[in-house]
């Protein structure tokens, strides 16, 4: 990126977020009481938390609790050592659940960023070519600025558009292997990649790798939660997936889920932050293993229902308020379209006047003219939290969008 397109981009960041701050909408810290996953206290206020990504409401879960405290009884607050010389005992049994969970050999990082910046240079070398969706996670592009430096040839296409994605394939023609960089479940706008259109293409060209961040899709979808992508690709052979153990899973770290175990190895071997990155420490750890547990019962069907149930009264309430989503996939993200910035601040303002906590998403989560609000379902929401919300949506909108 040029010099001065880089400062333009950071100075509109800094704009966009001191306007969010103004507005009381960003880097707010929430008054120092006892949390429950549905309310938060805000100034001595309460308010309605629709900004949270625990769509399972695990994070309040005894069971994870319990993890978190005898992990630190066994193994202290941390065990600190990088994970090339040695590991805490629970990354053993918590790799394997986890492999039994998601379906693939699995290796456990620091956080999904992380998870990326060790994978993704391992797996792509230097004569492979990348094809990035546009709306690929931030973490992943960061990653990607890896694969620059040693002169991979990077391509940037419209989002999920399978189209230009055979277009780039046959443009690329002189490469053995081309990588196909994108989301499971986008976490802005909330729609699935195509994945039954990418499995079609799977099948046609030999030379076409995926990886998938499904950060958003893992614990309220797919078998044992894995998500869609896995649910759907987990099979072949040229697919690596990552995933948040934060969010539904309620822990911390990310497990990368590759085809076979020699990719692992070598990933686990010589990506970076495996070597020179602290470790998932114990606490979470312990959280982690509990969770996968959860996930590995047949309880988890029950969870991921009561959350459709969730997911379809919203999704009912909004079109009899004549309220458009940016997706109707079906995801516990809901992004109502807004169009400029400070508009969508100023339903996010409202609602939170009314005790509701959304999210303005603005530049650089979205483009700079396609700002919204965003908020979460989760577990922790009652039917008449969403009903409420939904009535509030329908007073506000209307009013500011008349406006601008």
């Amino acid at each position: 990126m040029p010099v001065k397109d880089a400062v333009r981009r950071l100075g509109l960041l800094d704009e966009m977020v001191c306007a969010g701050i103004a507005d009381g909408l960003a880097l707010r810290t929430p008054d120092d009481v006892p949390f429950d996953g549905r309310e938060l206290s805000l100034d001595g206020r309460p308010v309605l938390n629709f900004g949270s990504c625990g769509y399972l409401g695990l994070e309040f879960d005894p069971r994870l609790q319990a993890g978190v405290c005898e992990a630190v009884r066994r193994y202290g607050t941390q065990f600190a050592s990088s994970r090339i010389y040695m590991q805490a005992p629970m990354y053993a049994e918590l790799e394997h659940r986890l492999g039994e969970m998601f379906g693939g050999h699995v290796l456990v990082a620091p956080t999904t960023t992380l998870g990326h910046v060790a994978a993704l240079p391992v797996l792509v070398g230097p004569q492979d070519a990348v094809i990035m969706d546009q709306q690929v996670h931030q973490s992943v592009q960061m990653a990607v600025d890896h694969l620059r430096c040693q002169g991979t040839v990077i391509k940037m296409i419209r989002h999920s558009d399978i189209s230009q994605l055979e277009a780039a394939l046959a443009q690329l023609a002189g490469y053995e292997r081309i990588w196909y960089l994108a989301d499971g479940v986008y976490s802005m706008y909330a729609d699935i990649a195509p994945l039954g259109q990418l499995a079609a293409l799977l099948q046609r060209e030999d030379r076409l790798h995926l990886y998938i961040d499904d950060s958003h899709g893992v614990g309220w979808a797919g078998r044992h939660g894995r998500g869609p992508t896995l649910d759907r690709l987990g099979s072949h052979e040229r697919v690596v997936v990552a995933a948040s153990l934060c969010k539904s899973f309620a822990a911390g770290g990310a497990a990368v889920v590759f085809p076979d175990a020699e990719l692992k190895r070598r990933v686990r071997a010589v990506g970076g932050p495996m070597i020179f990155s602290g470790p998932v420490q114990p606490p979470m750890l312990g959280a982690a293993l509990a969770s996968a547990r959860i996930h590995l019962s047949p309880e988890l069907h029950d969870l991921q229902r009561a959350l459709r149930e969730r997911i379809e009264l919203c999704t009912q309430l909004l079109a009899q308020h004549g309220i458009a989503l940016a997706s109707n996939d079906g995801t516990p993200i809901c992004f109502v379209p807004v169009g400029r910035p400070e508009l969508a601040r100023e339903v996010a303002r409202r609602l939170l006047d009314d005790g509701f906590f959304t999210n303005a998403a603005t530049y650089p989560a979205v483009p700079v003219r396609q700002a919204g609000v965003r908020f979460m379902l989760t577990l922790h929401h009652r039917p008449s939290d969403i009903q409420h919300l939904v009535a509030a949506l329908s007073r506000h909108l209307p009013q500011v969008l008349g406006t601008g």
